[in-house]
């Protein structure tokens, strides 16, 4: 409420390049999950249209969320609690990942889950995908030597 006992509107808390669904304040890694994000691209067809990345301290259950809203606007959400624990390998891999939900949003493919065309999705560009959280064994022994290969 203004002094003058007038309510203030919504749209003069909104500026240029605000989002209702961009709720987080900045984080320090948001900029490094921006650059996640813009070195994995070109491993996809298309451009992806994804509206930002951001750090969530709020998710627990998930490492990292892709999200699809009206308009063809596509954003990624990543747990503050699973970058803190992991490492870049991981959260780059975890970002990766949700790239590819991303990529299926975009062609159409709202409610394709963890399905045999996002399964191809993910083995074609390189993301993580296991019945298992890459922080388990089963994960490492599958996934490492891949990496480790990669690295030669």
């Amino acid at each position: 409420m203004r002094a003058n006992g007038d309510y203030m509107g919504l749209e003069e808390f909104e500026t240029e390049s605000s989002d209702k669904h961009n709720v987080y304040q900045s984080h320090e890694k948001d900029e490094k999950l921006e650059q996640i994000v813009e070195g994995y691209q070109e491993r996809f067809p298309v451009e992806l249209r994804i509206q930002f990345i951001e750090v969530s301290p709020k998710m627990e259950k998930k490492n990292a969320m892709a999200y699809k809203r009206a308009g063809k606007k596509y954003y990624i959400r990543v747990s503050e609690s699973f970058i803190e624990r992991s490492t870049e390998e991981q959260l780059k891999r975890t970002v990766l990942h949700e790239m590819c939900h991303v990529y299926l949003y975009q062609q159409g493919l709202s409610d394709h889950g963890h399905g045999k065309y996002f399964r191809w999705v993910v083995g074609r560009v390189g993301a993580s995908m296991t019945h298992s959280t890459i922080h388990d064994v089963k994960w490492e022994k599958c996934i490492q030597p891949f990496i480790d290969e990669d690295e030669i």
